[in-house]
């Protein structure tokens, strides 16, 4: 997995499998809603992503008043959070 901060967006390219990659995004997202309401998350090929950071996002939405803007680059992804009714929570797209 490889991951890129640039002002408010968070970019990451291959795929999302491991714990460690998960505190990884974790701990970008933590540093930047220091600084920042409107997150964009970028996931251009990740089939899934693990539960722990599903859960992880809907609280940063619901509980700490972030906006997040997820940006699906894969068609697996974006169905399974279409299917999950995250689409308004996580205000997903299609990249």
């Amino acid at each position: 997995m490889q991951l890129n901060n640039e002002q408010n967006t968070i970019s990451i390219k291959g795929n999302i499998s491991t714990v460690s990659e998960f505190d990884d995004i974790k701990q970008n997202l933590e540093l930047m809603r220091t600084q920042h309401k409107n997150i964009v998350l970028k996931i251009y090929d990740s089939l899934v992503i693990n539960s722990s950071l599903i859960g992880y996002l809907v609280k940063v939405v619901n509980q700490d008043g972030v906006n997040i803007h997820l940006h699906a680059g894969n068609e697996i992804l974006y169905e399974l959070l279409d299917d999950l009714g995250l689409s308004k929570t996580l205000n997903l797209q299609k990249i």
